[in-house]
């Protein structure tokens, strides 16, 4: 019996090795890498530049993930939909299609579930199942293009940590900015990480130029540590200075992810920590009203609250901005969709 395999997370480069050595004229290895990356095609029968013989040893020897949405929120507020997405092995993942005035972006999962223990998450309650592949990520976003339409913009920021599934999220952004292909800016990728130190540097080492955010949360390693146990293994000035690395390797200004938790990291001390901590450098704070979980028995950060905190870091020269919350009526904190639906 021939094991089949997949296709749409090979390179050009590497079809054109497997054609030429199963006999296939090598020119058909960009015909079949346009119609899965531009033509967003993941049934050979529908290639119809290529033969029917051909679409059908294709079909033969190679498979493309089934990726089947199974349920969807669609917000009456704006064009925000959120989706589990179950995989061919029945696990359930969480993606977001978000709809602005001048762009369009999706928010995607890279793992099920996640091992990083944050205690304010939804994703990592019930740990780490798997990390998605690299043809599962691609066909996730191609998924949602279908559903919808062409986007601009990838954030890597759903279920999972990217950065702990580094080698398959490296191959995922290679083909999908490849230019004879789906041909996305590198600049229109946005990495999310907890800060884990010595992948931030492989990342910038890799000269993929994409966007870095880092779920800071907490100014002072000791606070962080109670709330992100990835805190006892990388102190925040490590974290800092793997972004100020990133940034000197990519020329791109790292954001950092801040959910305000009133009364725990919204203090005059934190304020002052903060200033020291990026006082004269080239960054940004997101930051982001927190959003109840079952386990995490804090209230939604008021917006009043939100304001009084960014205009205090304002005040010390910081650049930040308020996360804009899209589609409100069908707001769940990342993770929880798909907790609710496994309940």
């Amino acid at each position: 019996m021939i094991m089949k395999r997949t296709i749409n997370d090979k390179s050009i480069e590497e079809l054109e090795e497997i054609f030429d050595n199963l006999g296939i004229k090598k020119f058909r290895a960009k015909q079949v890498f346009r119609q899965i990356h531009i033509n967003k095609l993941n049934d050979f029968y529908k290639m119809t530049d290529l033969s029917k013989d051909l679409r059908k040893r294709l079909d033969s020897l190679f498979y493309f993930p089934k990726l089947k949405i199974v349920k969807k929120f669609k917000s009456k507020l704006d064009n925000t939909k959120k989706y589990l997405i179950e995989l061919d092995d029945k696990n359930i993942i969480e993606a977001v299609f978000m709809q602005y005035e001048d762009r369009v972006t999706i928010c995607i999962s890279s793992q099920v579930g996640c091992r990083m223990g944050c205690k304010f998450c939804a994703s990592t309650k019930n740990g780490l199942e798997r990390s998605l592949h690299v043809s599962e990520i691609i066909e996730e976003i191609y998924l949602l293009e279908r559903e919808n339409s062409t986007i601009n913009n990838i954030v890597v920021m759903g279920i999972g940590e990217p950065l702990d599934n580094f080698d398959n999220i490296i191959k995922f952004i290679e083909i999908t900015t490849d230019p004879r292909g789906r041909n996305l800016s590198h600049r229109s990728i946005t990495i999310s990480t907890v800060g884990l130190v010595d992948r931030i540097r492989e990342l910038a080492d890799s000269k993929l130029d994409v966007n870095l955010a880092v779920s800071l949360h907490y100014a002072f390693d000791e606070k962080r540590k109670k709330y992100m146990p990835t805190a006892n293994k990388y102190k925040i000035s490590d974290i800092v200075k793997a972004c100020d690395y990133y940034l000197d390797k990519t020329k791109r200004r790292v954001s950092y992810e801040y959910v305000v938790i009133d009364k725990v990291n919204n203090l005059e001390e934190d304020v002052k920590e903060l200033s020291k901590l990026f006082k004269g450098k080239n960054i940004h704070i997101n930051l982001i009203p927190l959003n109840p979980i079952e386990e995490f028995r804090h209230s939604k950060t008021k917006s009043s609250i939100m304001n009084q905190f960014q205009n205090k870091l304002n005040k010390y020269g910081l650049n930040t901005t308020i996360r804009r919350s899209m589609g409100r009526d069908i707001d769940a904190s990342c993770g929880q969709l798909r907790n609710n639906y496994a309940r």
